[in-house]
């Protein structure tokens, strides 16, 4: 990537200083890209509670007084829970609780939310007294309000803890310039980790070596190393704050969407290379998206979703073949129950996977001595008949039973349901840089080379299956993958 000539920084250094220094970013700008989807989910989520208050109510009063069904109970307050769920989030859009918060907390964003339920609480209630838009009944209209605040203060304090996207979902981060505008947004960032950033360090647009004015940057190369550094640190934003320089905002963006990382542009000379997009703070700072994640955030809350409730319900239902599977193993050969290895997940981060034990004691030390008879290819290790696995062992991985004890990596938000097979550490070391991709994803229990070549001893093929699944990843392809996998683990062929 091209480096293009110095321009004068003191100016732009200046005015963004002066710009920030009572704490209040300007006038103007629009909405975080999220808020729509926060809205909808509000909105969602009042029609749910209302319709949980009509079946409780109902419930009751056919227990006590032999009453009506929860059926009319819905039908006769479907008008007072259109008005309630409108009135809920356009209170909370007046008090500005969609807008990305810059300094605000979980507690401020609760105090907002119940604002905005009591407002609408109101304001209904008048509408129920004077007018003919009417619940059932005020039992009704009570615990619709009630399970509306509880379930909206459980569904915001999630989001702002981004406990649906597990524990590996904050953003790493590099920024352009390490000037002053770029260092007051590092220091931001890391005064503010709730708002989910690492900024893992800086890039400057100068060749040769830097001037020592500024000791505290952590400077680690230039714009022209920026393919190899994002995916050697697992970039997936990159602050640009010299956007004076619009060539080389430019060539970061050609390679953002190369790689599929988002850009972000702290506006100073702002001249309509992203005419269509809108501003958005991050903190005080105002930037323009010019490339967006590829990923959907509602669609990646849904999949943390579905491995919660799965993994959840699978660990509770297949509590009984715990036991009978621990006995076994237990009876079979000397050793643990389970067997944990350490491994990559991630953005690289290693968590340790669980599996019921189906190996000697000291089978990874037996490894070396084996490798002769490797039938995989580079750097795969795979013996169809391993001596090293014990006889129970061998009908636990033939259906796959052995691999039930990951779902609770699943359930921690360590792994998911569907994603690429999680790498031993002795693998990820001999990882190239175009291997990495595969850890842009939380690994999971099946994966499209499990279903689509699990027998296939090529490195190449396990790589370019990886890099399909992450490039092409829809929640359509995991429903596709799992039934898949159903069928592959009944034909008996793991090995």
């Amino acid at each position: 990537m091209p480096v293009h000539g110095r321009t004068d920084e003191t100016e732009n250094e200046s005015r963004v200083e002066g710009l920030y220094e009572n704490g209040v970013p300007p006038a103007g700008g629009s909405r975080d890209r999220r808020s729509m989807h926060k809205l909808f989910f509000d909105l969602l989520l009042v029609w749910i509670s209302g319709g949980a208050a009509c079946g409780l109510v109902a419930a009751w009063s056919r227990t006590i007084h032999n009453g009506s069904s929860p059926e009319f109970f819905l039908s006769e307050s479907l008008g007072f829970l259109f008005l309630f769920s409108v009135l809920v989030v356009l209170f909370a859009h007046v008090l500005r609780l969609y807008d990305f918060p810059w300094k605000r907390r979980t507690r401020e964003d609760l105090k907002l939310l119940a604002k905005s339920v009591a407002s609408a609480a109101v304001v209904a209630g008048f509408c129920f007294h004077f007018g003919r838009i009417k619940p059932a009944s005020k039992a009704t209209f009570i615990l619709t309000v009630s399970l509306t605040w509880i379930v909206l203060s459980v569904w915001h304090r999630l989001i702002h803890r981004q406990a649906l996207l597990g524990p590996t979902e904050a953003r790493n981060v590099l920024i352009v310039g390490p000037g002053r505008a770029g260092r007051l947004l590092q220091a931001h960032l890391e005064r503010n980790p709730e708002l989910g950033y690492v900024v893992k360090g800086f890039l400057d647009r100068r060749r040769g070596p830097r001037p020592t004015d500024k000791p505290n940057v952590d400077l680690l190369g230039t714009v022209d190393q920026l393919p190899s550094l994002a995916r050697a640190h697992f970039i997936d934003e990159i602050f640009i704050s010299l956007p004076q320089d619009r060539h080389l905002v430019k060539e970061i963006a050609r390679f953002a969407r190369i790689a599929k990382v988002q850009v972000r542009v702290i506006p100073d000379l702002y001249d309509g290379l992203a005419m269509e997009q809108p501003v958005e703070y991050i903190g005080y700072f105002p930037t323009l998206t010019i490339n967006q994640s590829p990923l959907p955030p509602v669609a990646r809350v849904l999949k943390r979703l579905v491995d919660i409730a799965a993994s959840a319900l699978a660990l509770v239902f297949l509590s009984p073949l715990f036991v009978v599977v621990a006995l076994i193993v237990k009876i079979d050969s000397k050793g643990p129950v389970f067997y944990s290895s350490l491994r990559v997940g991630k953005k690289g981060k290693a968590f340790s996977c669980h599996k019921f034990r189906t190996m000697a004691e000291n089978a990874d030390g037996l490894q070396a001595a084996l490798g002769h008879l490797n039938e995989r290819d580079k750097i795969l290790f795979k013996i169809t008949n391993d001596p090293r696995i014990t006889r129970a062992g061998r009908y636990l991985r033939k259906f796959s039973i052995d691999e039930v004890p990951q779902f609770w990596n699943v359930l921690k938000g360590e792994m998911s349901l569907v994603g690429p097979r999680p790498a031993p550490c002795s693998e990820y070391a001999h990882y190239d840089l175009e291997h990495l991709c595969r850890l842009d994803v939380t690994p999971g229990i099946t994966g499209l080379w499990q279903v689509a070549a699990r027998l296939d001893p090529s490195f190449d093929s396990y790589i370019s299956l990886d890099k399909e699944y992450v490039n092409n990843w829809s929640l359509g392809l995991d429903c596709r993958i799992l039934c898949k996998t159903v069928g592959i683990v009944l034909a008996g062929t793991g090995q």
